[in-house]
């Protein structure tokens, strides 16, 4: 395959068998190079891990039941290196590039998978999603992006980050595969209950008020309930991203510890430095953000208990460019996870996708109570998003 985007892993090809029939019939698959797939090794971003991966003799769970729902594989994709990123470079294997502007980030971690679905090389883009990671890469490059509820698909064989908000997703350029897609993995039907849409004003408060209002105004434009609140929770939104960010370096430090102190050289710099971040973050600090964490994750429950679904932002700021400098990067990073922080402290399902007829990267994001996946969809398609 012709790869102009760096999209993909440069692995030799190896014959990888599908369903001849299933739901997903003629649908190509990119997987993130964070599972196995037989006849390939796994890198997960890193060339350490690459050398010591050898070639996997079996495929994880999660994409045999795409493969055995027909799909077709057609590689593994770049990833920022150990899935520690939201920005979509590798100094391994290189930044892949956004074919929506050449001249921004494709967004991480899951940056190929992203870019092949955004080219064109594939139909299904599977990746992960730890703090945004399939979220932001989907929004920078127009597509839908789906992180399902924590904990309801098969991570196993998975390489973590961090487990309490590490899940696989998926990216598609429209709502009609990804419908599918959650079919094939066996998310249950919607509720005929009709949803109400909430919309809490701290959040709208952080993004561009031109960016919100249209927002907004797409949300009215349905016949649907709306209801407003100040805010989502009795946390600010710069707490509960603490809270995350706290648990995440923490878990983070842990799943690589071993990787750092044997191959402290062939970590980037600016990864290692977020590692090593983690490695100092004390015990009192993380029992207090787990604490907040499932304070919050109650109060999104009851919030959600009445088929009612969260409307957000997807972006915080525009994405920056390519050739930013690294402060560019962490501004970027920062204002986002303050946003893309809250499906994964309280494990519920988000769905993001590009509002039509909008100028710009404006992407909308649908967040629903844990295992209600399919509702967002049913939301999504009302809202007339393709």
């Amino acid at each position: 395959m012709r790869d102009p985007w760096n999209a993909f892993m440069p692995y030799p090809d190896a014959d990888v068998g599908h369903a001849a029939v299933g739901r997903l019939s003629g649908l190509r698959l990119a997987v993130k190079d964070l599972f196995d797939v037989a006849g390939y090794p796994t890198a997960a971003g890193n060339a350490a891990v690459l050398a010591a991966s050898g070639i996997k003799t079996s495929t994880a769970p999660l994409v045999q039941t795409l493969l055995d729902a027909g799909a077709c594989f057609v590689g593994k994709t770049n990833t920022d290196e150990l899935a520690y990123s939201l920005i979509g470079g590798n100094i391994h294997f290189g930044m892949p590039i956004n074919p929506r502007d050449p001249d921004l980030i494709p967004g991480g971690s899951s940056s190929g998978s992203a870019v092949a679905v955004a080219a064109g090389l594939a139909d299904i883009g599977l990746g992960t999603d730890t703090s945004g990671s399939i979220r932001l890469p989907a929004a920078v490059n127009g597509l839908i992006g789906w992180r399902p509820t924590h904990g309801n698909l098969d991570n196993n064989t998975l390489r973590p980050l961090a487990p309490s908000f590490d899940v696989p997703g998926f990216m598609t350029r429209s709502l009609e595969p990804m419908a599918a897609v959650m079919s094939a993995v066996g998310m249950p039907a919607a509720n005929d209950r009709p949803p109400s849409i909430l919309i809490a004003e701290n959040v709208f408060e952080t993004i561009d008020d031109a960016v919100a209002d249209e927002m907004i105004a797409s949300l009215q434009s349905v016949a649907m309930p709306i209801r407003r609140t100040d805010a989502i929770a009795s946390f600010s939104l710069a707490d509960l991203a603490l809270a995350f960010i706290t648990i995440l370096q923490r878990e983070a430090w842990e799943s690589n510890k071993a990787l750092f102190e044997r191959s402290p050289e062939a970590i980037a710099p600016d990864i290692a430095e977020r590692l090593l971040s983690g490695s100092r973050v004390e015990d009192e600090e993380v029992r207090e953000a787990r604490r907040i964490a499932a304070l919050f994750s109650q109060q999104i429950d009851r919030l959600l208990c009445e088929n009612v679904i969260v409307a957000l932002p997807t972006l915080a700021k525009s994405p920056p460019r390519r050739d930013a400098e690294p402060e560019s990067f962490a501004v970027f990073r920062s204002a986002c996870i303050k946003l893309l922080c809250l499906s994964g402290l309280s494990g519920c399902p988000q769905l993001a996708f590009p509002i039509v007829n909008c100028a710009g990267n404006v992407s909308l994001s649908l967040l629903g109570a844990r295992r209600a996946d399919r509702m967002l969809m049913n939301v999504a398609r009302r809202l007339r998003a393709e």
